[in-house]
């Protein structure tokens, strides 16, 4: 079995006694990144940035908490079974999909409470969200989070016991692919929710097919559902919502009117 990847621990720091951790630090990064590049993404489109800096603290707190909510409840239910609060501290697992489900119900609220249009928010919240989802995944997988199945392939990496897939990089590679495709599209002024409804289409097709090569051989291989992960019923649901906003866009305007 050949890997082209050598398998290597993450980084971790102690500052000022905290433990800290290169996914951490990568993850931070990717944040600012993303409020920064949708704040700019909503200036050139007539709208306020100071909505994107408002908002960015609410999917912060929101998203992690979804995310390690999901994660415990949706993908180690049996741990309920010994203990029903083993979920506090908010802390430690994470579900990307979670992760969403906790921003998403954090900006419903908060765009009703500023009374401002979600939808012409939309594309630049997204022009945000995928270079910062990139740059987590490389966090992920320089962490090694997400361990696939036993791998021959050029791409897996050697990890203790066997080669197998890394999901981490797969899903920073197809990610990048995302990036570019949306930059493309905003060098040509679409109507707005168009964006959005790309990037969740192409993500869900791209997502679903990749958690089937999830691990299944080890002690804490991610939970199935009639055979499928929670990360793929919710690819579903992205889908949907996708469509959703590519027929909604039909009826907006430019994403940066004259």
């Amino acid at each position: 079995m050949f890997a082209l990847i050598p398998y290597y621990e993450q980084p971790r720091f102690d500052l000022f006694g905290l433990k800290i951790q290169a996914w951490d630090i990568i993850v931070g990064v990717a944040f600012i990144m993303g409020v920064i590049i949708a704040s700019r993404a909503a200036r050139k489109s007539r709208l306020r940035p100071q909505v994107i800096f408002d908002y960015g603290p609410w999917a912060l707190i929101w998203g992690f908490t979804g995310a390690h909510l999901v994660h415990c409840f949706a993908y180690e239910p049996h741990l309920l079974q010994e203990n029903p609060w083993f979920w506090l501290p908010l802390w430690g697992g994470f579900s990307s999909f979670g992760g969403f489900l906790g921003a998403t119900l954090a900006l419903m609220v908060f765009f009703r409470r500023r009374e401002e249009s979600f939808w012409d928010y939309a594309d630049s919240l997204g022009l945000g969200l995928v270079p910062a989802w990139f740059v987590a995944r490389v966090g992920c997988f320089i962490a090694h989070d997400h361990k696939g199945s036993l791998s021959d392939f050029a791409l897996a990496v050697d990890f203790p016991g066997g080669a197998r897939h890394d999901l981490g990089l797969y899903e920073a590679i197809f990610t990048f692919v995302i990036w570019m495709i949306i930059l493309v599209m905003w060098r040509f002024n679409p109507r707005r929710c168009l964006i959005g409804g790309v990037i969740c289409t192409l993500y869900a097709v791209g997502r679903f097919p990749m958690d089937s090569l999830r691990a299944t051989d080890l002690a804490r291989s991610d939970a199935r559902y009639f055979d499928l992960t929670p990360a793929q019923y919710g690819c579903i649901a992205l889908f949907g919502l996708g469509l959703y906003f590519l027929y909604r866009s039909k009826r907006m305007p430019l994403s940066r009117p004259a």
